[in-house]
């Protein structure tokens, strides 16, 4: 499978030098673009095999990827995605926080199933997303995400733990997109993002990214916990995060696939 990746920052090299490496089965990196050709030129440096490199979205599709990796932004959801699924190229979504606008994400659901392809959507920063899938066969009552982070990594100051946020997921993921993406996630899983409630906290005193998930419904409860180192490369994101996309790669190209 040849793949191509929209956005070479954190995540995005990450993913690049992983594929590069042959840590992903049968995937090959053919293809980057992003709009600051810095960037691009700098992973290249450190890749063994040189991928071709695009200056423009439009030169990016014309390239031989079947399988293409978002790990932009928001903004660059709203502009490509829909463009790549119309292609039949299965999309891989970095940031899920675009979806949290109604009209774009029924818009590319209708999409990918008009063209009988893909949107793969990693879990992100937090675990459990299986079991909230499963939850979400019967009746929800109640869903909600807590997310601590250094105030650093909210581009706050303060000496004490402070909420910066707390409101519905949708507001959430606007207003704090590179930390909230995992709301959006969480919300869809759990086919839950209109009743999913999300709070925000900026603590001086944490080191890792701690997100806590709680849902309760007709199955019963479930209450999960994670404390995650940032990313070395990033600190407005988790480690987990990269490695959750890592990990959706990997099944793609396996024949066992473990987890709903």
């Amino acid at each position: 499978m040849r793949a191509g990746i929209i956005g070479c920052g954190a995540i995005g090299s990450f993913l690049a030098r992983e594929i590069d490496r042959g840590n992903v089965a049968h995937m090959k990196l053919v293809a980057l673009f992003d709009i600051d050709l810095n960037k691009v030129y700098k992973l290249v440096e450190s890749l063994e095999h040189k991928p071709q490199i695009a200056d423009s979205f439009e030169k990016f599709l014309k390239l031989p990827v079947d399988f293409v990796i978002e790990a932009a932004s928001q903004q660059a959801v709203f502009q490509y995605a829909e463009k790549i699924l119309k292609q039949k190229k299965p999309l891989l979504l970095m940031s899920a926080g675009a979806l949290a606008d109604d009209r774009l994400r029924e818009k590319l659901f209708r999409v990918a199933r008009e063209n009988n392809t893909k949107i793969y959507i990693p879990s992100g920063a937090i675990a459990g997303l299986d079991g909230l899938k499963a939850m979400s066969n019967v009746r929800l009552h109640r869903a909600r995400l807590t997310t601590r982070k250094s105030p650093s990594a909210l581009g706050v100051k303060t000496e004490k733990p402070v909420v910066v946020f707390s409101g519905n997921a949708h507001e959430a993921a606007k207003r704090y997109p590179q930390n909230i993406n995992v709301a959006i996630a969480f919300g869809l899983a759990a086919h839950a993002i209109d009743i999913l409630q999300v709070e925000i906290v900026a603590d001086p005193g944490v080191s890792r990214n701690i997100h806590t998930i709680e849902v309760e419904g007709e199955a019963g409860k479930l209450e999960i916990t994670l404390e995650n180192f940032p990313f070395p490369d990033n600190p407005k994101t988790s480690f987990l995060a990269a490695l959750s996309a890592l990990q959706v790669l990997k099944n793609i190209a396996s024949n066992v696939v473990i987890g709903g």
